[in-house]
């Protein structure tokens, strides 16, 4: 959770999907590269900026370690340093990038992975399936702490053995020998290979980690798998990659990346950084996405506006309702709170950000969304909703709080709130800002679920598959843990119940839309927008076209003209 907390609070980019690697086949992978190399030979290696080096925005990452990570800072930097078995591409194909291929059991328990001969770590030994039992050991016991180790949850035994009921040996993972990695399952789970892309699957070498201790993802003792490798880490300054050319993969065209670290809240500083011409994109949203003050501005210059690129993401914003209190308990007034806004112009003219209106609280992407179910923006038919559940011109209804994080973009969009809902229903809302780590306490908390009314929430997906919305978020046994909601359905919980180990794909897909149609009657929370991030992106700067979930930096497949 708090990964997807962070990812809100910095409104950047919630395991799978962005980490496309550019390995394929290995007969591909060579194929590929030496087409790179001809198409570049216009431009010599020289003229490249500092030699190929590219330059980036970002903030402090707290950790490099794939077992520790929940930030997106942490997960970009390990995403370019690391390998997983899989990976899948924005279509949602998959493709063997550690693994040479698997096997899946007829039952749907068992995953037979054989791994690729001729991976091998930047020291120069090969990774080998032991590597990756090891890792997800370390990462599922309670002793490393993992706040991923759930990632792990559908192997058998992860949960007990998290749950400190079962010693990590217990794991169904098993190196049969060194190219052969045997999986089983604690039951059916058909987003398993979403999940084995993630870093928190990622193969780690257990010597270094045990000979170094917390110290070794700093750049004298890491050891690495991934097409770049750790150069220089100088703490909340920058990072330096470097390409691994170990790397049997088709290897980057970029040799160099270089992180500048800016403070959690630069986004003025990361601004100024790129008109002075010191970085040569803003990023995808870390540390923060284009000020909101200057959007005016940028957009009437020919040339920074030349250089806007938009960034979809699969994410919603919402508005989070408590269940618990009385006067939310009829959906026809939580309907009518949805219906009375006006959601273009939150994007357009309250909070001047990218993004589409949403009706329905999953993104594009997502099986089992029906968006056209979930009723849209309509002021007449909210006042009636409203007047319908006993309070006409919103006579009789209490005054509720909406309680956000402390933030000039969300204090704007908590008054135009307090305004329409006063203006088109009646209703008084009174508005709560909080630091952010005494929001989060909120809203897990009594002071949430006793007194709260509405909170600010967005989710971004780890990876694009149902499980990580409907089972993970909206489950009645996942809402504590989630957004903490309080609403409960029945026939919703048994439906992502049983789609969540539904192997025939039609049959999963009819499930989740069926419990789709029941949101969207029951209206349990209220979608704004989903999230779409503009970007500046230097001419020079080629391939810059961040994944749609995690939006992590594509630097397998960008390159760079001469500055």
């Amino acid at each position: 959770m708090r990964r997807r907390e962070f990812l809100v609070r910095f409104g950047s980019l919630a395991v799978a999907a962005p980490l496309i690697a550019v390995y394929g086949s290995a007969p591909q992978g060579v194929q590929a590269a030496s087409a790179a190399g001809s198409a570049r030979q216009a431009v010599p290696l020289a003229q490249q900026g500092a030699a190929g080096e590219v330059r980036l925005p970002s903030i402090e990452p707290p950790t490099l370690d794939p077992g520790l990570a929940e930030d997106s800072a942490s997960i970009d930097i390990i995403a370019q340093l690391f390998d997983g078995l899989v990976a899948y591409d924005a279509y949602g194909g998959v493709s063997g990038v550690g693994a040479e291929s698997w096997q899946i059991s007829g039952d749907g328990l068992t995953y037979t992975f054989k791994l690729r001969q001729g991976p091998t770590w930047s020291d120069g030994k090969a990774v080998t399936a032991a590597d990756y039992a090891w890792a997800w050991k370390r990462n599922v016991s309670p002793v490393t702490a993992s706040p991923y180790a759930n990632a792990l949850f559908p192997v058998k035994n992860a949960q007990a053995i998290n749950d400190g009921n079962l010693d990590p040996e217990q794991l169904g993972v098993q190196a049969l020998d060194d190219r052969t990695l045997v999986v089983t399952l604690e039951k059916p789970a058909s987003y398993f290979l979403r999940l084995a892309s993630t870093w928190t699957l990622f193969p780690l070498r257990q010597d270094t980690i045990e000979a170094n201790g917390d110290a070794w993802t700093e750049p004298a003792t890491i050891v690495t798998n991934g097409p770049f490798t750790l150069k220089e880490w100088v703490h909340e300054t920058r990072i330096v990659l470097e390409r691994n050319e170990r790397y049997v993969g088709q290897k980057p065209r970029i040799q160099r990346a270089v992180f500048r670290a800016f403070p959690e809240d630069g986004s003025e500083q990361m601004l100024a950084a790129y008109e002075a011409g010191e970085i040569d994109t803003t990023g995808a949203g870390v540390p923060a996405e284009l000020p909101t003050t200057q959007i005016d501005r940028i957009l009437a210059d020919p040339v920074l506006s030349s250089q806007v690129i938009p960034i979809e993401q699969s994410a919603t914003a919402f508005l989070a309702i408590n269940h618990r209190q009385p006067h939310f308990q009829d959906a026809r007034v939580r309907q009518a709170l949805g219906l009375a806004l006006d959601r273009r112009l939150i994007l357009d003219a309250v909070l001047k950000r990218a993004g589409e209106p949403a009706y329905g609280l999953h993104p594009d992407g997502i099986i089992g969304r029906q968006p056209d179910l979930w009723p849209h923006d309509d002021v007449a038919k909210a006042q009636q909703l409203l007047a319908d559940a006993g309070y006409p011109g919103g006579r009789g209804f209490p005054t509720i709080t909406f309680t956000y994080n402390t933030s000039a973009e969300w204090r704007i969009f908590a008054e135009y709130l307090q305004a329409r809902w006063l203006d088109t229903l009646g209703i008084t809302v009174k508005l709560e800002s909080m630091e952010w780590a005494t929001f989060l306490r909120f809203r897990r908390g009594d002071e949430w679920t006793q007194r709260g009314d509405l909170f600010r929430g967005s989710w971004f997906s780890d990876y694009e598959d149902p499980n990580n919305w409907y089972n993970l978020l909206w489950d009645s046994a996942s809402d504590p843990t989630s957004f903490n909601g309080g609403w409960k359905n029945a026939q919703f919980d048994a439906l992502v119940r049983q789609a969540t180990g539904e192997q025939d794909d039609a049959r999963r897909a009819a499930q989740y839309q069926q419990a789709d149609a029941i949101m969207a009657q029951e209206y349990p929370h209220i979608p704004l927008f989903h999230y779409e991030i503009r970007s500046l992106v230097k001419p020079y700067l080629k391939g810059y076209d961040p994944a749609r979930v995690l939006g992590l930096t594509p630097l397998r497949t960008m390159s760079l003209d001469a500055r």
